[in-house]
């Protein structure tokens, strides 16, 4: 599969920084963007390179992870098809912030060059307004993140991610289960949440044994997702 060459066609377009353009900017865009698919463990961009443009994520999960000067992990987060990664870095710094790594067995990506994007600003007051509003996001829910790795228990992070990987990245089934569509191991769970594999697999052992979630091979099931709303306020 590769990416649409019409963003109308995209799978993911309603949640794109681009869902209000019409048919001639969608004509423009296709000339402009350029697709590409990296393979799970692949890195899209590094921390510390020279931001080129952003990236519109039209399928695959995948990770940005920034690491400080001892080469420590201070913060990682998911990206999701619909989602975009680089927007941050490419108007807050000249280089970007973090390190993207594919998750999945494929992610398929749209690069938009910077020149064509700072067009759009200039051109598109939807465009400009969607990304006001998703960069404002995103920095509100970094200083939320940051609350609640002090405050909040690591089983309640735990359940959130869980939570927005069912939300986010899962198939459900007929029984009102939620199937992650990758797999996602324990260790890389522990990762994102910048805690010991242990603790995850503990955690996570704890919620098999309640019947709150459950593997189908390697792939991680949701049971319940209300059970599993309800563990974030823990």
């Amino acid at each position: 599969m590769s990416c649409p060459v019409s963003c109308f066609k995209c799978p993911v377009w309603n949640k794109s920084l681009f869902k209000d353009f019409d048919s001639e900017l969608v004509d423009w865009l296709a000339v402009k963007k350029n697709e590409t698919i990296i393979k799970k463990g692949e890195i899209l961009f590094r921390q510390g390179q020279i931001v080129e443009g952003i990236y519109c994520h039209s399928s695959g999960l995948s990770k940005v992870v920034q690491k400080d000067l001892n080469n420590k992990i201070r913060f990682s987060r998911l990206v999701f098809p619909g989602d975009t990664s680089g927007h941050r870095s490419l108007f807050i710094e000249k280089n970007y912030q973090g390190t993207q790594v594919g998750l999945s067995e494929t992610v398929e990506v749209c690069f938009i060059p910077t020149s064509d994007i700072l067009f759009l600003l200039t051109k598109n007051s939807s465009f400009s307004k969607n990304l006001i509003i998703k960069i404002s996001t995103e920095l509100n829910r970094s200083e939320e993140d940051k609350m609640a790795t002090k405050e909040k228990t690591v089983r309640s992070r735990l359940a959130l991610l869980i939570y927005n990987l069912a939300l986010e990245y899962s198939e459900k089934t007929h029984e009102n289960e939620y199937v992650i569509k990758t797999v996602i191991t324990k260790r890389e769970i522990a990762q994102l949440l910048l805690v010991a594999d242990e603790t995850v697999i503990r955690l996570m052992s704890e919620m098999v044994k309640d019947e709150i979630i459950n593997y189908h091979g390697k792939k991680l099931v949701i049971k319940n997702l209300i059970k599993i709303l309800e563990q974030t306020k823990y």
